[in-house]
């Protein structure tokens, strides 16, 4: 009887040679003390947020106040991972700190030249307590991303995940994209005040009658079709008009 040989050896059944072979780099990492205790602070820190952001959000529904939010649920979920030190987490939430930072110090600098000076001045004097409410949680919040930045951009847990091969990029992109947009926002808001906008005025003054002042605070239109919503306002009072064309 004959038998048949394959022709492969022991080292063809052999796979690839191992420094050929790219392994990838584990999602949880050992990471020293020093960072970890870092990302526990931030991640405690923005699991807190995101739950007292709920807390508002809920309290907001159940009493019919309007309230809007780009946290919330999102905070929570970065917060966990950020305690255990998910790199994809990492390096996202330290960059989404640094753009909305820098987009909200943006707008701050751009609100004169967009929103009506004496606009802001009424609502203070009407609403004094949800005025300084509003600022004193705007000012909150951007210094609470400015603080999770800087946290997230410290040594420590920069060479931890650049060692791992997870780039943390350069300081300044971040900011620098999120300038970049709230320019970009308040270049198109006035661009389309400037047609658009005027039409929601003329309608708005239609309704109202003359005597007040106006600001277009929402806008969409598509072709010839159009809606709006104008605050119409006088040295007493604020009221919003509803607009379509």
């Amino acid at each position: 009887m004959i038998g048949v040989v394959s022709g492969k050896t022991d080292s063809d059944k052999q796979g690839p040679p191992m420094e050929l072979v790219k392994s990838r780099p584990k999602r949880l990492l050992e990471i020293p003390d020093e960072a970890r205790k870092i990302l526990h602070r931030v991640g405690l820190a923005l699991f807190a947020f995101g739950l007292l952001d709920i807390g508002v959000m809920i309290y907001c529904l159940a009493n019919e106040v309007s309230y809007s939010s780009s946290f919330n649920i999102f905070a929570v979920i970065s917060g966990i991972y950020l305690w255990r030190g998910h790199p994809w987490y990492v390096k996202w939430v330290t960059r989404a700190a640094g753009f909305y930072a820098a987009a909200f110090c943006t707008m701050v600098f751009i609100a004169p030249f967009i929103f009506p000076m004496d606009l802001g001045a009424l609502e203070f004097r009407l609403h004094p307590a949800a005025a300084i409410v509003g600022a004193m949680v705007t000012i909150g919040v951007v210094m609470f991303l400015i603080w999770v930045y800087r946290e997230l951009r410290q040594a420590p847990v920069l060479g931890t995940y650049t060692a791992a091969g997870y780039s943390p990029g350069t300081f300044w992109a971040a900011p620098l994209c999120g300038t970049t947009l709230a320019l970009g926002i308040g270049v198109l808001f006035v661009f389309l005040m400037h047609e658009d906008g005027q039409k929601a005025i003329a309608l708005a003054t239609a309704k109202t009658g003359p005597g007040y002042h106006y600001f277009v605070t929402n806008l969409s239109s598509t072709g010839n079709q159009g809606a709006a919503e104008v605050l119409a306002y006088d040295d007493q009072s604020i009221m919003t008009v509803h607009v379509k064309w």
